[in-house]
C-alpha cells in the first residue's frame, strides 16, 4: 500500500513537472520567434540606413534589397517558427535571400544598355558573397528535390514529351540572356541565367510543398471563393468589384510612389523630355512655339531648331493628356493614374474572354508585374496607348455581343485614338479588332455593319491627325516625325522594312541598316528583356507560356493572345531599332495583355494535370512568385537603375530655388545629355518671360551672341554633373551680361 502511495505521488510529481515544462517551453519559442522578427527588422533598417548600401552620392544602390528581402524573410520566419507553417516559411526565407542575392549578379544599371551578368572575375572578386549564396541555396534545394524528382519526371513525360521538354528549355536558356557581340560575355550570362532559373525552380517547387498538408485544403477552398469571386454578392460576367478597384488603387498608389520618390518626378528618357515639352505648349494653348534667339544654343536631339517653328516630333495623342496633368501641376501622376484604369479595363476584358476566375488570377499578375509597375511610372505614352486599345477591345466585344452596332463607332474612335498616341500601335490594334469582328460575329450582316461601323469610328478620330500636321509643319500628309527625321537625317532613316539606309548606328544597333538578321537579333533582345521583366520571376517571366503553348493543349479561345504577340513581333520586325532596354520590351507593351492571358491559361492547363492538392498548390507557388518580385525585383530595378536613369540629375530645379535665379540665363557646361538636358525641361515655353532660362555653353562664339541676345539677364555659369562628379554647382553668378562679354571680347 505504502508502495502504491509512493508510485502515485511519483506519478503525480512527474505530471506536474511537465505541466510546469509545456509553458516555459512556449514561451522559449516565443522568444525565439521574437528574436528572428527583431533580427528581421534591423536588417530591414540596416538595408536602408548603413552607408554600404549607398552609393557616393547617398543613394541607396541595388545592393540594398539584400538585406531587405533577408529581413523580410527572417520577420515572416519568426512570425511562423511556432506553427506547422515553419518549414514554409524557412523556404521562403530561401527564396527570397537566393532571389535578392541573384539579382546582384546582374549588370543592370543607370546607364543604357542591355542588361547581362557580370563576367566570372568580377563576380569572384566583388561579388563573392552573393555567389556564395547562391551556391549555398543550389546545394540546399539539391538535397531537397531528389524525392521530387520521380513525380516530376513522370509529369513531364506523361504531359509535355522529351523533344517538347528540350526545345522549352533551349527556349528558356536563350530568352536568359541578351545577344550581345561580346560571346565570351553572352556564354557566361546563358549559363549563369540557365543556373538562377534552375535553382529558383527548384526553390519554388520545395518552397509550396512545403506548406502543410493539412492546410492545403482549407487553404484551396479560400482560394477558390476569392477567385471565382463568390465573395461578391450577386456576381455576375464582366462587372467590376471590390477586388478590381483594390487592385487598380494598389497600381496607382506603387506606381505614383514610384514615379515621385524613384523617378523624382522628372522625365529622364529624351522621349519623355520632349513629350513634356509638347505638353506644356499644348497646355499652354499652342501648337508650335516660337524658337529662341541663337537656337545652337537650345538645341537638343529631336527639337527642329534650324526650323522657323519648334515643335515635338511626336504624335499629339499622349501630350494631349499629359497636358492634362501639366494643368493640374501633377504630371507626374498621369501615367500612374492610366495604368489603374488599365487595371480595370482589363478586369472586364478577362471576364469577356474567359471568366471571372481566370480575370482574378490575370490582374493579380498585372498588378505585380514590373514591366506594367514601371511602364505607369514613366513619362511615356505606351500606358495610355494600351487603356485606348484596351477600351476598344471591351466595347467592340461588348458590341457583339449585345448586337448594339453603333458601340463599334466608339471602339473605331478609341482605335483612332491609338493611332494619335503611335500609329504604328493604332495600326496593329485596327488589324486585330477588325479581325475579331469576323470571328465573334454570328452572322454576315453583323459582321458587315459591325466593321463598317468600327472602321467609320477610327476614320473619324484618326483623321484629326491631317489638320495637326497641317499646323505643325505646312503639309497634312508630313507627320512632324518624318519631316524631322528626313530634314536632319536622310529619307527612310525611321521608315518600316529593310534596307541599308535605316536606322541611325546607335551603339546598340547591331548592325548598320536593317536586315532580317538583325529583325531575329532585335526578337531576341526584347524576349530576353520579356523573361526578366514580364513578371520579374527568377524561373523565367515565360514559363508558363512555353511550357503551354508546346503542350499542344492550347484552346480555341486562346488563340487570339497568340496571334496578338505574333502579330506585335512580326510588325516590330519591320523597324530597324529594338526599342532599347529602358522599360522593357516597350514597343511590344500592347502584348502585355495576352502574354498574361496566355500565362493564366498556361496555369489553367497545369491544373486538370495534376491532382487537386497540386493544384492549389500551384496558386500558391504563383502567389509566391509575385511576392518575390515585389519584395526583391521591383525595389531593386528602382535603385539600381531607375533612380537618376541615364544620369538624369533633377536636382537643378533645387539649385535654381535655393538660389533665386529669377529672370536670368544659366550657361548650363558639361555634356549635352544627360547634363544640359535635364536643366532644358526647366525653359519656358516660349523661352522667354520672367522664369530663368537654361542655355547650353557651345564655345565663345555661340555664347557671345547669345549674351548679347539676352543682354536684359542676369548670367550663372553653372557646372553640369559631368563636370562635377556629383551634382550640379553654380560656379559663377549672378553676373552683368555686358561684364561677360567684355571678358570674353578680352
Amino acid at each position: 500500500m505504502d508502495a502504491e502511495k509512493l508510485e502515485l505521488g511519483t506519478i503525480d510529481r512527474s505530471v506536474v513537472a511537465g505541466a510546469a515544462l509545456v509553458p516555459l517551453e512556449k514561451r522559449w519559442r516565443h522568444l525565439v520567434s521574437a528574436v528572428f522578427v527583431l533580427m528581421g527588422i534591423a536588417l530591414i533598417g540596416a538595408s536602408f540606413g548603413l552607408s554600404e548600401f549607398r552609393d557616393g552620392q547617398g543613394v541607396l544602390t541595388g545592393a540594398f534589397v539584400l538585406p531587405l528581402s533577408a529581413g523580410v524573410g527572417l520577420s515572416v520566419f519568426g512570425c511562423l517558427a511556432t506553427t506547422a507553417w515553419r518549414a514554409f516559411a524557412g523556404w521562403l526565407c530561401v527564396a527570397l535571400v537566393g532571389e535578392a542575392a541573384s539579382l546582384q549578379m546582374i549588370d543592370a544599371g543607370r546607364l543604357i544598355h542591355f542588361q547581362h551578368y557580370r563576367a566570372l572575375s568580377d563576380l569572384l572578386q566583388q561579388h563573392s558573397l552573393e555567389v556564395a549564396i547562391v551556391v549555398l541555396q543550389t546545394c540546399i534545394v539539391a538535397y531537397a528535390i531528389t524525392k521530387h524528382i520521380g513525380s516530376i519526371a513522370a509529369w513531364l513525360r506523361s504531359n509535355i514529351g522529351y523533344w517538347k521538354l528540350a526545345i522549352a528549355v533551349l527556349f528558356l536558356v536563350f530568352a536568359g540572356a541578351a545577344v550581345t557581340p561580346d560571346l565570351k560575355i553572352y556564354g557566361t550570362g546563358l549559363l549563369i541565367g540557365a543556373w538562377i532559373q534552375l535553382v529558383s525552380l527548384g526553390t519554388v517547387i520545395i518552397l509550396v510543398s512545403a506548406v502543410p498538408e493539412a492546410s492545403v485544403e482549407r487553404i484551396g477552398r479560400k482560394i477558390d471563393v476569392f477567385l471565382n469571386g463568390s465573395d461578391e454578392p450577386t456576381a455576375t460576367r464582366s462587372r467590376l468589384d471590390r477586388f478590381a478597384v483594390g487592385a487598380a488603387l494598389f497600381v496607382v498608389l506603387l506606381a505614383a510612389a514610384l514615379s515621385f520618390f524613384v523617378y523624382q518626378a522628372y522625365p529622364h528618357v529624351p522621349d519623355e523630355t520632349q513629350y513634356l515639352f509638347q505638353a506644356r505648349y499644348l497646355a499652354a494653348g499652342q501648337l508650335t512655339v516660337k524658337p529662341p534667339p541663337v537656337p545652337e544654343a537650345f538645341s537638343l536631339y529631336m527639337v527642329p531648331y534650324l526650323d522657323s517653328r519648334w515643335y515635338s516630333i511626336f504624335s499629339p495623342g499622349w501630350p494631349a493628356v499629359l497636358a492634362v496633368g501639366v494643368w493640374a501641376g501633377v504630371e507626374w501622376l498621369v501615367n500612374p493614374v492610366l495604368a489603374g484604369v488599365c487595371i480595370l479595363l482589363a478586369y472586364v476584358f478577362f471576364q469577356q474572354v474567359y471568366d471571372r476566375r481566370a480575370a482574378r488570377i490575370a490582374i493579380i499578375l498585372l498588378s505585380c508585374s514590373p514591366w506594367f509597375i514601371f511602364m505607369g511610372m514613366n513619362f511615356m505614352g505606351h500606358m495610355f496607348t494600351l487603356a485606348s486599345a484596351l477600351g476598344a477591345a471591351v466595347i467592340l466585344l461588348n458590341s457583339l455581343a449585345s448586337r448594339r452596332i453603333w458601340m463599334c463607332l466608339l471602339a473605331g474612335g478609341l482605335i483612332g485614338v491609338v493611332s494619335l498616341i503611335r500609329p504604328l500601335d493604332g495600326a496593329i490594334v485596327a488589324v486585330l479588332l477588325g479581325t475579331t469582328v469576323f470571328f465573334y460575329s454570328s452572322t454576315w450582316r453583323q459582321r458587315i455593319l459591325s466593321a463598317s461601323a468600327l472602321v467609320l469610328g477610327t476614320i473619324a478620330t484618326a483623321s484629326l491627325i491631317f489638320p495637326y500636321d497641317a499646323a505643325v509643319t505646312g503639309n497634312a500628309f508630313a507627320m512632324p516625325i518624318d519631316a524631322y527625321y528626313t530634314k536632319h537625317f536622310w529619307p527612310k532613316v525611321m521608315a518600316l522594312g529593310f534596307g541599308p539606309e535605316r536606322g541611325m548606328g546607335w551603339g546598340l544597333d547591331a548592325f548598320p541598316g536593317h536586315s532580317p538578321l538583325e529583325a531575329l537579333i532585335n526578337t531576341a533582345l526584347n524576349t530576353s528583356l520579356l523573361q526578366s521583366e514580364l513578371f520579374g520571376w527568377g524561373v523565367g517571366s515565360l514559363l508558363f507560356i512555353v511550357f503551354f503553348v508546346l503542350s499542344g493543349k492550347a484552346r480555341l479561345k486562346d488563340l487570339w493572345a497568340v496571334i496578338s504577340i505574333a502579330v506585335v513581333v512580326l510588325t516590330y520586325g519591320l523597324f530597324w531599332y529594338h526599342g532599347g532596354p529602358d522599360f522593357g520590351a516597350r514597343y511590344w507593351f500592347v502584348s502585355i495583355i495576352p502574354l498574361v492571358a496566355l500565362t493564366v491559361s498556361g496555369l489553367d492547363w497545369l491544373g486538370p494535370t495534376v491532382s487537386s492538392t497540386v493544384k492549389n498548390r500551384l496558386v500558391l507557388a504563383l502567389l509566391s512568385l509575385c511576392s518575390l518580385a515585389l519584395i526583391c525585383y521591383v525595389p531593386w530595378r528602382s535603385a539600381d537603375k531607375y533612380y537618376h536613369y541615364l544620369g538624369i540629375d533633377p536636382s537643378i530645379s533645387d539649385l535654381a530655388r535655393d538660389h533665386h535665379f529669377g529672370k536670368s540665363l544659366i550657361l548650363v557646361r558639361g555634356s549635352e545629355s544627360p547634363d544640359y538636358q535635364a536643366a532644358w525641361t526647366l525653359n519656358p515655353v516660349n523661352f522667354d518671360g520672367d522664369s530663368p532660362i537654361f542655355a547650353f555653353d557651345r564655345g565663345t562664339a555661340v555664347q557671345t551672341r547669345l549674351l548679347s541676345s539676352f543682354a536684359d539677364r542676369q548670367v550663372w555659369l553653372v557646372d553640369g554633373p559631368s563636370i562635377t562628379g556629383d551634382g550640379y554647382r553654380v560656379e559663377a553668378g549672378p553676373l552683368v551680361a555686358e561684364q561677360v562679354l567684355k571678358t570674353l571680347e578680352k
